[in-house]
């Protein structure tokens, strides 16, 4: 279970390790694990990755501090970083603020060589976790569609939430994903769209729609909900994202 975790609210940690260009040491690399990672903790605007003590994020995340990745964010958000197969030490570090100190996740990842994982960090202050999936990039047949849908809410209603694909019910979660969830094929004739929806079971009112998708054939999608239903305000409310994974 992914759940080795350290908390810190009095002091802060030392350095999370020297910085790095990750793409610059991950990209020569032949074999070895590929990995992303995703930022859906809602009560956190941008966290720190780190591999092995070594600050990864920061060569594709600009916005304010270049080591951030935002909430909603990937990194790296173009293709997988590489990293050599094995044990791997994975660190999510939530900066220091005014009135709180800094806080640092943990988890040991078991990553199997030429393998594909995106690691989904989610919960709140004082519950949070890890979700990793194992990513199939294989593409069975060219001319279809492949959709993965996963759930990282904090919290979900206490009847679960759907996933709608074009106004039919697809996928019912009562809790968060496994990471096991399979890639579904879909079907795209000529100029197909596809539009997506979460909703509490039982209820009809959308909690987040992704409208008019124009997807492409022979590729790899992954609609993840994050957020909390319990949320007040209004940046932390459940909502529904795409990720194209090859």
């Amino acid at each position: 279970m992914w759940n080795a975790f350290l908390f810190i609210s009095a002091f802060s940690l030392v350095s999370c390790g020297e910085e790095f260009d990750f793409l610059r040491n991950a990209t020569p690399a032949t074999n070895g694990a590929r990995i992303k990672m995703f930022h859906a903790a809602p009560d956190v605007p941008g966290v720190v990755a780190s591999i092995n003590d070594k600050v990864v994020s920061g060569v594709l995340t600009t916005v304010g501090d270049p080591r951030l990745v935002t909430y909603g964010s990937l990194f790296p958000i173009i293709d997988y970083a590489v990293i050599p197969s094995g044990t791997a030490k994975l660190k999510i570090t939530v900066p220091a603020t005014a009135t709180t100190g800094e806080v640092n996740l943990t988890t040991d990842l078991n990553l199997a060589d030429n393998t594909y994982y995106t690691v989904h960090a989610f919960g709140i202050a004082g519950k949070y976790d890890f979700l990793v999936s194992q990513d199939d990039l294989s593409i069975p047949d060219p001319e279809k569609t492949y959709i993965r849908f996963l759930s990282a809410l904090t919290d979900s209603p206490a009847t679960g939430i759907q996933f709608l694909v074009n106004n039919v019910v697809n996928t019912e979660f009562t809790g968060r994903s496994t990471g096991k969830e399979n890639f579904q094929a879909f079907d795209q004739p000529g100029s197909t769209r596809f539009t997506i929806v979460i909703r509490e079971k039982g209820k009809t009112v959308a909690l987040s729609t992704l409208s008019n998708l124009n997807l492409v054939r022979g590729k790899k999608y992954t609609i993840v909900a994050r957020g909390s239903s319990s949320a007040t305000l209004a940046a932390q409310k459940p909502i529904i994202g795409l990720v194209s994974n090859n």
